[in-house]
């Protein structure tokens, strides 16, 4: 697959993934003003995804090498999961992994990119994915999409 198709729906699918998200909190204001808020963060985080996947070129989707963990929660409020990358390919490689924040509701509350560079073939690595602010509440993390390259 070419790097530019694979860009493309990367992006395709991430801003169709992150386009009904909104949510309230407790900062206070309206609840028009929390949902402001809320596509604010998804639109921040879509435009950081998009910029890291277009770095992307002669990528191959790799889904299935990378696994999430359960969620937890840093000193700030942001919720981490741990990533498993296990290299499928015959050479070593670098992934760009796009990962979803999910509240228990299945709605999308956040979703960052990380990229983890030099994964040996056969040999799992591990990374973590933090989210872009604080989150609360049941939170899960799933793999959106990997790219190997």
């Amino acid at each position: 697959m070419s790097g530019r198709l694979m860009r493309t729906i990367c992006a395709v699918s991430l801003m169709a993934a992150l386009a009904p998200a909104a949510g309230c909190s407790d900062e206070g204001g309206t609840p028009s003003s929390a949902v402001s808020r809320a596509s604010a963060a998804v639109a921040s985080a879509t435009a950081s995804a998009k910029a890291q996947l277009d770095k992307i070129e002669g990528g191959t989707k790799a889904t299935r090498d990378v696994t999430a963990g359960p969620v937890s929660f840093n000193g700030q409020g942001r919720a981490t999961t741990r990533l498993t990358v296990t290299n499928s390919a015959r050479q070593t490689a670098s992934f760009t992994i796009l990962v979803n924040f999910r509240d228990a509701d299945k709605h999308l509350v956040d979703a960052v990119v990380v990229t983890v560079r030099s994964v040996r073939p056969d040999t799992p690595t591990k990374a973590t994915a933090r989210s872009h602010r604080a989150l609360s509440g049941k939170v899960t993390a799933q793999v959106g999409t990997a790219v190997r390259y």
